[in-house]
């Protein structure tokens, strides 16, 4: 099940409060003992307000943070979460190892993933998505830390099918949600396109290794729910050795597999 992306109800006073008086937290603490004034403390209540109506803490300040990085997100883009930071180590270690040069992020979201690697590795970095708003938000992103990623609009591998063969990783934290799921309330205000995947949660895997000869050499790390490894592993058997590995709370997350 997908959890929220949410921190202690302290910390998420204190981004509150420093939204509000539009200061750091650490700003907010060295005036721990000082009045708050009026105005800060009513944007504050407001701010509040709509966090108690299930509107992630991250659409209210306008930020994430994943791998050391601060990106900007709001409505409608997916917030990444902290297990999927092990993608990304699984990815650099993958690339380190086999030498790897070229690598594609589907589903990128805020670009979280594709600039994590970018600003890794040496990689060539591409990324996709089906929305437009993601997309813009991923492009801002990469461009406040000036990284390199070259973006592309549509589903699965559709529109990167010009430049398949120069791809050799494909990376993605995709929709692995089965749609009659029950969310936290907070997570239901993210895109429903990147949180459902059909009735079992697996359309994604599906469509993507419907096309096999797309994926010839090249090695794939996938995100997907615990609960779906037996089937994940379905999938994948006709395709090659699969791997699996466990996120930082020891549940299994993830599966690298190199296609031949």
């Amino acid at each position: 099940m997908l959890e929220s992306a949410s921190d202690s109800p302290a910390t998420e006073a204190l981004l509150l409060l420093s939204k509000a008086g539009n200061m750091t937290k650490e700003q907010i603490l060295l005036l721990f003992e000082d009045e708050v004034p009026y105005s800060i403390s009513e944007k504050a209540f407001k701010l509040a307000e709509s966090r108690a109506s299930g509107i992630p803490l991250q659409y209210i300040t306008g930020k994430c943070y994943f791998y050391g990085l601060e990106l900007s997100v709001e409505e409608g883009v997916f917030i990444p979460r902290v297990e999927t930071e092990v993608l990304v180590d699984i990815a650099l270690d993958i690339i380190g190892k086999n030498k790897l040069s070229t690598v594609l992020d589907i589903g990128t979201g805020s670009g979280a993933i594709a600039l994590a690697i970018a600003l890794n590795t040496n990689c060539k970095v591409y990324a996709s998505d089906i929305s437009k708003k993601a997309l813009l938000t991923a492009m801002k992103n990469a461009a406040d830390y000036a990284a390199k990623i070259e973006f592309f609009r549509g589903a699965f591998l559709t529109p990167v099918k010009h430049i398949i063969n120069e791809i050799q990783l494909i990376v993605s934290n995709p929709p692995y949600i089965p749609v009659s799921s029950k969310l936290p309330k907070d997570v239901m205000h993210e895109p429903h396109e990147a949180l459902f995947a059909g009735n079992d949660g697996l359309d994604f895997y599906r469509q993507i290794f419907s096309e096999p000869d797309l994926l010839k050499n090249k090695i794939l790390i996938m995100e997907f729910s615990p609960d779906q490894k037996e089937e994940i592993q379905k999938i994948c058997n006709y395709f090659g050795k699969i791997s699996f590995f466990k996120d930082q709370f020891g549940k299994i997350r993830f599966f690298s597999l190199a296609v031949q």
